[in-house]
């Protein structure tokens, strides 16, 4: 028996959500207690269909769309909209996403492992002095002139292009520390026999981060800078080498630990067992260099060019937050109020991943095997997301109708999985850059 499409079950919390989590939507106790014209199924809803308009142009539109004659001022929902919890929209997604890992039927593993991958992005935040004050600001330009900012970081599933956790932290925020909290959650959202392999470019790579994933059974792959790990790198002698050093710590190596003496009288007493990688790599000018990583996969389990495709896929984490900040606007935010500002990052990513696993359910996408990573079938997610928040309006509008809903249904599975196409390997992307964007003061921002 198959089991319930994702939007289905989509479809069905968001008919529960006062049964099932109205007390964490609740920013305090007395919000929606009294029977409103505003419902919480309606905010939901509005956030989830966002199309960009100005506030009073998608309030009218999505009621024209869900067939309700109402009057409704922007005033009267965007303040019904700040009582609504974002982390409540955060717990939802994860609740769903909870229940797909449980039975990965249509998911893709590696070997038997999920791909996973922490990376952040800065986010331009509209310029507020309470938004500053909580989240910070970058310099200024020539002119003096300072965006607000805000670090996002994400544990992505790199092949199923899943966001499966999110956290919106302070500008310059502790990578690494985001990267442990991830890792935290992720256990309660993973199933306990689920195995993963998380991928960590260059800012994330610590002894502690190593021996906490050593210590949870973890497996990881970890790109390293210049400087760190030298006397074993030394070991490695140049060109391509995969070698298993053990990676002791005396007093001089373990003083930056000297204020955490826990952590400290454990590294002078632990002898790590890893794994060194050094792959040289040819750009177009022909000019050689060497990538260096660190992991504790078995070469049975990945050899050296395995490694080299793992490091690759790692590549989609960048690709989603280029989904979220240029297909989605995401950066052109609803409101400036902060609460607006949390709602609008989770709701891009609960739309981005609900096409991702809406893509992964069609059979078409499902069939595919598990070397999918080398041949990808890649979906026009610029259509994706536009038939997502058109056709999936009506079908929760029509759910009722079994008719009407059946060729609604039909009619956008047949959409999604339609632009598909191939990627050719040796395609190359280009980077996204790290600079700060400019911001999108538009009339939208208005509260």
């Amino acid at each position: 028996m198959r089991k319930k499409l994702f939007y289905k079950k989509l479809i069905a919390i968001s008919n529960q959500l006062e049964e099932k989590y109205l007390s964490k939507i609740r920013t305090k106790k007395s919000d929606f207690t009294r029977r409103r014209k505003i419902t919480v199924k309606d905010i939901f809803l509005q956030m989830f269909f966002n199309k960009g308009k100005a506030q009073k142009n998608e309030i009218y539109d999505f009621y024209g769309e869900v067939n309700q004659d109402m009057s409704v001022s922007t005033t009267a929902f965007v303040n019904a909209r700040m009582k609504f919890n974002p982390e409540a929209l955060l717990l939802i997604m994860q609740d769903l996403i909870k229940e797909e890992y449980a039975t990965p039927d249509n998911l893709i593993t590696l070997n038997g492992y999920f791909i996973m991958a922490v990376d952040g992005s800065d986010f331009v935040f509209p310029s507020t002095e309470k938004n500053k004050e909580k989240y910070g600001e970058a310099s200024g330009d020539k002119y003096g002139n300072a965006k607000t900012m805000s670090s996002i970081s994400t544990f992505f599933d790199c092949i199923n292009k899943v966001f499966v956790d999110v956290s919106i932290n302070e500008y310059k925020c502790s990578e690494r520390k985001s990267a442990i909290n991830h890792l935290e959650k992720s256990k309660q959202i993973l199933p306990k026999n689920a195995k993963t392999i998380t991928i960590f470019d260059r800012g994330y790579v610590g002894i502690q981060l190593i021996d906490q994933m050593i210590d949870n059974n973890q497996k990881f792959l970890m790109r390293l800078p210049k400087g760190i790990f030298s006397k074993e790198r030394e070991k490695l002698g140049e060109g391509n080498q995969d070698r298993i050093i053990n990676v002791k710590y005396d007093s001089p190596r373990s003083n930056q630990f000297r204020n955490d003496k826990a952590f400290r009288y454990k590294l002078l007493n632990t002898e790590y067992e890893l794994r060194f990688v050094n792959i040289q790599i040819v750009n177009e000018k022909g000019e050689t260099s060497i990538i260096s990583f660190a992991t504790n996969l078995s070469e049975e389990e990945f050899d050296t060019n395995g490694i080299k495709e793992l490091y690759h896929i790692r590549w989609d984490i960048e690709t989603g937050y280029r989904a979220l900040k240029s297909q989605m606007n995401v950066e052109d935010f609803s409101g400036y109020r902060d609460v607006l500002v949390r709602q609008d990052i989770y709701t891009s990513v609960f739309v981005y991943n609900t096409v991702s696993l809406t893509i992964a359910e069609q059979e078409e996408i499902s069939k595919t095997p598990e070397d999918r990573y080398k041949y990808d079938m890649k979906t026009n997610r610029n259509f994706a997301i536009g038939v997502l928040k058109t056709d999936l309006l009506k079908i929760f509008v029509l759910y009722d109708n079994k008719k009407a809903s059946k060729k609604a249904r039909k009619r956008f599975e047949k959409n999604i999985v339609k632009y598909s196409c191939p990627v050719r390997k040796g395609r190359s992307y280009e980077r996204i850059k790290k600079g700060i964007n400019k911001s999108k003061l538009s009339y939208r921002r208005s509260y």
